[in-house]
C-alpha cells in the first residue's frame, strides 16, 4: 500500500490540474515559479473562508506546530483528490505538535467544495479563497495540487515536495 501511495504522490507532482479554467488563466509569470517562492523565504500570510464562512489566516497556525503544510487544491481536481489519502497518512504519522496541514481550496463552486469536504473528511483546517480572499496568487500557484511547507519560524522549507522529502524533513530534527 505504501508503494502505491508513493507512486501516486510522485505522479501528482508530474501531472496536476490548472488552477483555473483556461479562459480564466492569467498570462504566465516572467520569472519561473521556483525563483518566485524559494526555500528560506518567509511565508506570506493568506486568509480564506472556512466552511462556516469565518475567516482563517495562515498566521493563525504558523508557529503553533513545528511545520505547517499548505495544500492548494480543488474539488474538481482528480490529482488533488488522489493526494488526500497521502496527506492523511503523513498527518496521522506525526506526533501532536509536529505538523499542521491547511487545505486552501481554489473552488469557485461553494457547494462542490462542501461536498468534497464531506467526502474526504480531512481532519485539519479548511479554507477557500474567493474574490475577497485570493490566496493562491500570493504563492504563484499555476497548477494544483500545490504544497508549501513552512517551519515554526515562518520560513518556507519546501515547495511541491514529494512524500519522501516531506517525511525526511519531518524526521530530520
Amino acid at each position: 500500500m505504501r508503494k502505491i501511495l508513493v507512486f501516486i504522490a510522485a505522479a501528482l507532482l508530474i501531472v496536476g490540474c490548472a488552477k483555473k479554467p483556461a479562459e480564466q488563466q492569467e498570462t504566465p509569470q516572467e520569472q519561473p515559479i521556483e525563483e518566485q517562492v524559494v526555500d528560506s523565504t518567509l511565508y506570506l500570510d493568506i486568509t480564506g473562508l472556512t466552511p462556516n464562512g469565518e475567516e482563517l489566516s495562515l498566521s493563525d497556525l504558523v508557529g503553533k506546530t513545528d511545520y505547517v503544510l499548505v495544500d492548494f487544491w480543488a474539488s474538481w481536481c482528480n490529482p488533488c483528490r488522489r493526494f488526500v489519502p497521502v496527506l492523511k497518512e503523513i498527518y496521522a504519522s506525526q506526533p501532536a505538535g509536529r505538523l499542521q496541514i491547511l487545505s486552501c481550496s481554489v473552488d469557485q463552486d461553494i457547494m462542490a467544495w462542501q461536498v468534497a469536504l464531506n467526502e474526504e473528511q480531512m481532519p485539519w483546517p479548511q479554507m477557500r479563497e474567493d474574490a475577497d480572499h485570493i490566496c493562491s496568487d500570493k504563492y504563484h500557484v499555476q497548477f494544483i495540487p500545490h504544497t508549501v511547507l513552512i517551519d515554526r519560524d515562518g520560513h518556507i522549507v519546501g515547495v511541491n515536495l514529494e512524500e519522501p522529502e516531506i517525511e525526511e524533513i519531518l524526521l530530520g530534527e
